[in-house]
């Protein structure tokens, strides 16, 4: 199966599972000689999610610390080394483990959060300001309107915004070109993931290679030379240090945070503010319950965006549509999972995305955007078949500030701009919607086809705030 999966692995799960009579249970695929167990009905995903013992998490987790250019014996020590002292609830972990539980402490609401978001937030804010939209997001501008890519605005903005807050000013500084690099990176990261043989994926690693760089000569410097990281980052390399790991292996095991960091947040906006400017209605009427939320300012607006129904809503249906992230276990012992065992040495594959197209759950319109679908059935968010930042012991830390990045971003823009698709001179391109990559394999949000965007007039309509 593995030339259909590598083409288009969407197609491959749903056709696969219509073969087996759509009954949802899981099947087993081949795939480059690993067996993959595709689960795709929500009740097994949560026994997936209950099972901690013979199903694992830890042999993925192994593999990307080395794909992510980490040494054997730096490895070793992060899942053999005991930790000695450290925050309740991190106590005799090995530190892969206590790393998880620092995150938790970190992306989780609380003081730690909120002061990271405060950063983020200053950072959205003013990135978003009319005199700061230049460079490679704006294409031209006169006196009172800027044309802008909607893709290039929303990496630019997110990516700095998310990268400075988390590492400090000093990491960009040290790495001008490191966002470009990490756009190739993305693209091609599930070359990564998937393993593929250098030759097929020369400009992931070379990608990959640009961030391990920059984020190696980051921690050579002494850290009164790189303020401003955040929490997590000071007490992760506080931890490895203790056990003996060089700046070699602290910048791979940094590698896949930072990723993970900023992976997702910039596709999200995109997405969100395209459906927002298609739709001159939808734009209307999430800008009626925006403008009073940010009219009072930056303090605690991350509060009052969450009392705005339809902008909360829009936000779901966008994951739903354009998650195709995934969860990976491996089997340690022989599992039943319904009436189906469980090999030991295979993986277990959970696709996401198939639970998000089940008309069962959501509806007979499943394959289309609706803006208004979480909206008419509020509880649909909260459905074990939505599952946009997965589950159980993986479910996705960041997920409290990829949702506040987003809904501060779409807010600031609706709020202090009138935007409108720019008239484009191609015709094929003109009121054409940015088409969804769904056939790319992803872990994640999923990018737009290469070469689709949206061009934008922007003029200001309200005050920076």
């Amino acid at each position: 199966h593995g030339i259909q999966f590598f083409k288009d692995s969407e197609a491959t799960f749903t056709k696969s599972r219509k073969y087996f009579g759509d009954v949802r249970k899981p099947f087993a695929l081949t795939v480059m000689g690993q067996r993959l167990y595709i689960v795709t009905s929500p009740q097994d995903v949560s026994a997936i999610y209950r099972n901690t013992t013979t199903l694992t998490f830890d042999e993925f987790v192994r593999d990307m610390m080395l794909s992510f250019g980490a040494s054997d014996e730096g490895v070793r020590k992060m899942w053999e080394s005991p930790r000695m002292g450290g925050n309740v609830g991190s106590l005799h972990k090995v530190l892969a483990h206590a790393g998880e539980d620092y995150y938790r402490q970190q992306f989780h609401p609380g003081d730690r959060l909120n002061d990271l978001w405060t950063n983020i937030q200053d950072r959205l804010s003013a990135s978003l300001q009319w005199n700061a939209i230049t460079g490679n997001n704006l294409l031209s501008a006169q006196h009172d309107v800027k044309t802008v890519s909607l893709m290039n605005l929303c990496q630019d903005i997110l990516l700095s915004s998310a990268t400075s807050a988390v590492f400090g000013d000093r990491l960009l500084q040290l790495a001008p070109n490191l966002l470009k690099a990490f756009i190739v990176f993305d693209d091609e990261s599930w070359k990564l993931t998937y393993k593929l043989p250098p030759f097929l994926a020369k400009d992931m690693h070379k990608a990959r290679q640009q961030i391990f760089a920059a984020l190696q000569s980051y921690f050579a410097l002494p850290r009164d030379g790189r303020t401003g990281a955040t929490w997590v980052v000071d007490i992760l390399e506080t931890e490895m240090r203790r056990i003996g790991l060089e700046e070699h292996d602290i910048a791979a095991l940094f590698g896949m945070p930072f990723w993970v960091i900023n992976g997702n947040a910039y596709k999200l906006c995109f997405w969100y503010m395209a459906y927002l400017v298609n739709d001159s209605e939808l734009l209307g009427a999430v800008r009626a319950e925006v403008d009073p939320a940010v009219s009072q300012g930056l303090q605690g607006l991350e509060g009052r965006l969450e009392d705005c129904p339809r902008l909360v809503a829009v936000y779901h249906e966008v994951l739903r549509c354009h998650t195709a992230s995934a969860s990976v276990r491996s089997v340690a012992a022989p599992t039943d999972l319904g009436d189906v065992t469980l090999d030991v040495g295979a993986k277990v594959l959970l696709p996401y995305r198939q639970l998000h197209f089940d008309g069962s759950v959501f509806g007979p319109s499943v394959d289309e955007f609706e803006a208004d679908r979480f909206l008419a059935k509020t509880d649909l968010s909260k459905s074990p078949s939505f599952r946009p930042f997965g589950g159980g012991t993986t479910y996705c830390a960041g997920r409290h500030v990829a949702r506040r990045e987003l809904l501060t971003f779409a807010a600031l823009m609706v709020y202090r701009y009138d935007i409108e698709i720019a008239p484009l001179n191609s015709r094929e391109a003109q009121g054409r919607f940015p088409r969804c990559d769904v056939k790319k394999p992803s872990l994640g949000v999923l990018p737009p086809i290469a070469g689709d965007d949206m061009i934008l007039n922007l003029r200001k309509r309200c005050g920076d705030v």
